[in-house]
C-alpha cells in the first residue's frame, strides 16, 4: 500500500504531541511529513510540503482552521483537509466541510473513529489521485483506441457494472449513436474442458486457435468486442448492423468446428436490438454454453426457439463460493457451499458425474493458477479422477468433499511453515535494525518495512502474528526496558536517557515510563538507590 503524507496542525501542545506518537498513521496508510502549531504556520510550510491530507483544529488563537482551509484553495493546491474540532464547535466543522474540507473528528478524538474516518479518507484520496494520474491516459485512448475501450464497457455493462443508459453515452460521446439502433448476437466458444485434465497444453494451444481463428474470422465481416467468461470460454458479442440475420455466423462456427476436428463447443444466441438487446444475446449464449458443455453438443442456437429451461442448472455462483472458501482456508464456509452444490445436482447418474468432474477441474486449475499445488494436492485430483467414474454418484460426492477437506488441511499446515519462514529471513533482521536504532525519534513501521523491503501494511500485519503485540507496542517496550537499564547503570541524566531513548521530551517519556513500569522515573532510579 503507498502510504498518503499527511500534516498535522493544532494550537494545543498536547494535542498535538499525542496526535504526533499516539496513533499508528502508517496502519492507516499515512505518513506524517510535517505538522505546525497554528494556521500561520502552517500556511507557510503547506505549499512547500505539498501533503495530501492536512487534520486541522478548527478554532486556533493565529489563524483558525476555517481560514487556513481557504488560504490554501487560493493557491489552487490539491491538498485535501480533515478538521477536529470540539463538540460546541461543530458549526464551524459543518462550515469546513462546506468550503471543501472531506470530514471532520470530535474531541476528544476517539481512536476508532478517528481510524475509520482516516481510512475512508485514504480510500477517497487514493481513487482520486489515481484518477488525476491517468486522466492524459484514458484521454488518449478514447481519442486512439475507441474500440477497445468501448470493449471494456460493454464488458462492465455485460457484468452489471454499468447502467445501460451509461453504456448509451458512451456510445453517444464516441460519435457511435447510429449502433444503438442495430441487432446483436453473441457467440460463446471453448474447447471441451474435459481435454485440459488429458493434456493441458494440447487444450492450451486449441484455445488459442479457436481464439485466434473466431475472431479473425468474425471480425472480416463484422464489428465484434469480446469477453472471458469465467470457465475460460470466449464471448463475442458481434454488430450485425440494421439487418440483424445471423446465417453467415453459423457457417463460421460450423467451418472452424470442422477444422479443430470436433473439439469446439460453441454457441450461437438469437439476433437481438440495441444495448439491452445485447444483454439478452448474452445471457441466451452463456445459457446455451452451459448446456452444450455438459452434452458434449459442438453447436447450440436459440433461433426460432423459446429460451431453454433445464432442471438443476449449474450454478457458477456456488462453484465461486467454493472456491473462496478454499483460497481462505475456511472449512466451515466450504461446507456450506458445498451443500448448496449438493442441492442442484441433478437426478441422473451420468450427470452427476459430469457435474463433480466439472468443479474439481474448475477447483484444480483454478488453485494452480493463483497459488500453486503441490504434488501431494496434483495426486489426489488424479486419484479423483480415477475413482469419479467407476464408483456410485453419493461416493463420488463424499470423495470430492473428502478431497476439498484435504486441500484445506495441506494449505493450513503450508501457511504455518510460510510464517516460520518469515520469521526465520525477515524478523530478526528486523529486530536488530529495531535495536540499533531506538535511538531514532523517527523510527517507525515505515522505515523498518523498508529496511527488509516489505510493504508496511503487511510487515505491521505479520510482526504482531510473530511477535504477539503491535510494531509500536514493541518498540516502546524496548524503549523503556533501555531506559531502565541505563537508569541502573546510573551514568546519564534523565535528559539523556530521554535522548538516547528516542523520546526527547522529558514530561512525554515520565509519562510512558510510568504506564510502563507504574512510577516515574526518578521514583524508580530512588528505588534502586535505597
Amino acid at each position: 500500500m503507498e502510504l498518503l503524507t499527511l500534516y498535522l496542525v493544532d494550537d494545543e501542545p498536547i494535542i498535538l504531541k499525542g496526535l504526533l506518537e499516539t496513533y499508528d498513521w502508517e496502519r492507516m496508510g499515512f505518513e506524517v511529513i510535517g505538522w505546525a502549531r497554528d494556521g500561520e504556520e502552517a500556511l507557510l510550510e503547506i505549499p512547500v510540503k505539498e501533503p495530501d491530507v492536512v487534520l486541522t483544529d478548527v478554532r486556533m488563537k493565529k489563524m483558525d482552521g476555517l481560514a487556513l482551509i481557504e488560504k490554501v484553495k487560493e493557491l489552487d493546491m490539491k491538498t485535501n483537509f480533515v478538521v477536529i474540532s470540539a463538540y460546541r464547535d461543530f458549526e464551524y466543522a459543518q462550515k469546513a466541510c462546506q468550503n471543501g474540507a472531506l470530514s471532520y473528528l470530535v474531541k476528544p478524538i476517539d481512536e476508532d473513529e478517528l481510524e475509520r474516518t482516516m481510512s475512508e479518507i485514504y480510500e477517497m484520496c487514493t481513487e482520486k489521485k489515481f484518477k488525476e494520474k491517468n486522466y492524459s491516459l484514458w484521454e488518449k485512448v478514447l481519442l486512439e483506441d475507441k474500440d477497445n475501450f468501448l470493449n471494456q464497457m460493454v464488458g462492465k455493462y455485460l457484468d452489471d457494472a454499468m447502467e445501460v443508459q451509461e453504456l448509451e453515452e458512451f456510445f453517444i460521446s464516441l460519435s457511435r449513436e447510429k449502433e444503438l439502433r442495430h441487432s446483436f448476437a453473441v457467440i460463446t466458444a471453448g474447447i471441451d474442458i474435459a481435454q485440459r485434465v488429458v493434456n493441458q497444453k494440447e487444450f492450451d494451444m486449441k484455445q488459442y486457435v479457436l481464439d485466434t481463428s473466431l475472431y479473425k474470422k468474425i471480425k472480416e465481416k463484422y464489428q465484434v468486442w469480446t469477453k472471458k467468461t469465467q470457465e475460460g470460454a470466449t464471448c463475442y458479442i458481434v454488430d450485425l448492423g440494421e439487418n440483424g440475420r445471423i446465417e453467415h455466423l453459423k457457417i463460421i462456427l460450423t467451418d472452424l468446428r470442422t477444422e479443430l476436428k470436433g473439439d469446439m463447443i460453441s454457441t450461437l444466441s438469437n439476433s437481438e436490438k440495441g444495448l439491452e438487446g445485447i444483454k439478452e444475446a448474452y445471457v441466451q449464449s452463456l445459457h446455451l454454453f452451459e448446456v452444450a458443455a455438459e452434452a458434449g453438443a459442438g453447436l447450440l442456437s436459440m433461433e426460432g426457439k423459446a429460451p431453454l429451461k433445464t432442471k438443476n442448472q449449474y450454478s457458477l455462483d456456488v462453484e465461486t463460493q467454493i472456491l473462496g472458501a478454499l483460497r481462505k482456508n475456511d472449512v466451515e464456509q466450504m461446507k456450506r457451499a458445498y451443500e448448496k452444490f449438493v442441492y442442484i445436482l441433478p437426478e441422473e447418474e451420468n450427470a452427476v458425474r459430469v457435474y463433480l468432474r466439472r468443479l474439481a477441474v474448475r477447483v484444480e486449475f483454478s488453485m494452480e493458477d493463483s497459488y500453486g499445488l503441490s504434488e501431494e494436492m496434483k495426486q489426489s485430483f488424479r486419484n479423483f479422477y480415477d475413482a469419479v467414474d467407476t464408483v456410485m454418484p453419493p461416493k463420488g460426492v463424499n470423495i470430492l468433499y473428502q478431497l476439498f477437506l484435504h486441500i484445506i488441511e495441506l494449505r493450513s499446515s503450508m501457511e504455518e511453515s510460510t510464517t516460520e519462514q518469515y520469521f526465520q529471513d525477515y524478523i530478526p533482521v528486523a529486530l536488530e535494525y529495531i535495536r540499533v536504532n531506538l535511538q531514532d525519534e523517527n523510527l517507525s513501521i515505515g522505515s523498518v518495512s523498508e529496511h527488509v523491503y516489505l510493504n508496511p501494511v503487511y510487515f505491521g500485519r505479520i510482526f504482531k502474528n510473530v511477535m504477539k503485540m503491535s510494531f509500536k507496542r514493541y518498540v516502546q517496550n524496548m524503549r523503556m526496558e533501555k531506559a531502565k537499564e541505563m537508569i541502573l547503570e546510573d551514568k546519564e541524566s534523565i535528559a539523556n536517557i530521554c535522548v538516547q531513548v528516542g523520546i526527547p521530551n522529558p514530561s512525554y517519556f515520565s509519562q510512558v515510563f510510568k504506564q510502563y513500569t507504574g512510577i516515574l522515573p526518578s521514583e524508580y532510579k530512588r528505588s534502586l538507590e535505597t
